[in-house]
């Protein structure tokens, strides 16, 4: 499946604006007297609803590939997600002990750890709620959630799959029951964010996308989308689940309509879309460098220092990102996995 580069830029912007969302939480505990750290602190999660678009959209163009099975599937998306989690969460577990203070909002018992490394939703021992041990790691149990959804409706019917899938979705989200583990999952509204990803890919598929491209210029509509989303992400309407959906709707459809608009030959689109290759490495790793720059850098800083830790914060990220995406994310226990359990499969998506 060939990348659409604009959707690569925007997946480095989502996980991006998580890491700085996230230095404001650790640092600052949300408390800013600057607009920039405002709108980090207040915006800065949008990234993670950019990312579930984001992850509806790409899954609804996996699921039209003519090879694609329900354990092809699932087994790409298990090797996708888990290697790199793995390792981060061992990791985290390491600087627990080093660094109690700087990663005292997260904790864990034998019982918490286990359902942590396998995505199932647990109380963490820190009192924070519903959270794995690496604590980022609650948006990668809708994440799987949504696969295995989407893995049965494949091998129920893969010409219907994704109907199937938007059905089930749609029902879990209301019936689902109280008191159950995944309550906060399947029977959460913002796993329905997912199918509007769907939505746009149907929608990005259509004859009426063809349509509307001849009567209205790219700009023209990518315009009126982006009004749209900086309305809803402006909190004059409201800033709740169905305002960050739509906003995020908006931003995801602007990059497809506008993307044979840029060009990418250039050093900083090269850049930016490497970043986007690295944004799954980018989302796991961040919390640990935040941590341990807490530890040796505090935060009480004059303007200047400031700007020294968040360029510090970015390079260390992005390294160890670059290092992740290469060694680990498609390491030799991915491409092993694939082989044993899909071995007809010749190539694996970047997805």
């Amino acid at each position: 499946m060939n990348k659409i580069y604009s959707l690569q830029i925007l997946r480095a912007f989502a996980a991006w604006l998580v890491v700085y969302h996230h230095y404001m939480q650790l640092f600052y505990n949300f408390e800013s007297k600057t607009l920039i750290g405002n709108v980090m602190s207040t915006r800065g999660g949008f990234g993670v609803d950019l990312f579930f678009i984001l992850s509806g959209l790409v899954m609804y163009l996996v699921s039209k590939s003519t090879t694609i099975t329900a354990t092809s599937f699932f087994v790409k998306r298990v090797t996708r997600v888990a290697p790199a989690y793995w390792f981060y969460t061992s990791i985290l577990i390491v600087l627990l002990f080093i660094f109690p203070k700087e990663f005292g909002f997260t904790d864990f018992n034998a019982e918490s750890l286990i359902k942590s490394y396998f995505l199932i939703p647990s109380q963490n021992p820190s009192g924070i709620g519903l959270f794995p041990v690496l604590t980022v790691g609650w948006t990668l149990i809708f994440e799987m959630a949504f696969y295995t959804i989407l893995a049965i409706s494949i091998g129920i019917s893969k010409k219907y799959s994704v109907l199937i899938c938007s059905s089930l979705v749609i029902f879990l989200s209301l019936f689902f029951p109280e008191g159950n583990l995944y309550t906060t999952v399947l029977g959460s509204s913002q796993i329905c964010q997912f199918l509007f990803g769907f939505a746009i890919g149907f929608y990005f598929r259509s004859d009426t996308f063809k349509k509307f491209n001849n009567l209205f210029s790219s700009y023209t509509q990518a315009f009126v989308l982006l009004t749209v989303a900086l309305i809803m992400l402006s909190g004059v309407l409201g800033f709740g689940l169905i305002h960050k959906t739509i906003a995020a709707s908006c931003i995801v459809l602007s990059c497809i309509l506008l993307d044979s608009k840029f060009s990418y030959s250039n050093w900083l689109a090269k850049f930016l879309i490497k970043s986007g290759d690295y944004s799954y490495s980018i989302y796991l790793s961040h919390v640990l460098v935040l941590g341990v720059l807490l530890h040796f850098a505090g935060n009480n800083f004059s303007m200047f220092q400031e700007v020294g830790i968040l360029l510090t914060l970015t390079v260390i990220v992005h390294c160890i990102s670059s290092f992740s995406y290469k060694y680990i994310e498609n390491g030799a226990i991915p491409r092993v996995l694939n082989r044993v359990f899909i071995p007809q499969t010749k190539s694996r998506d970047r997805y």
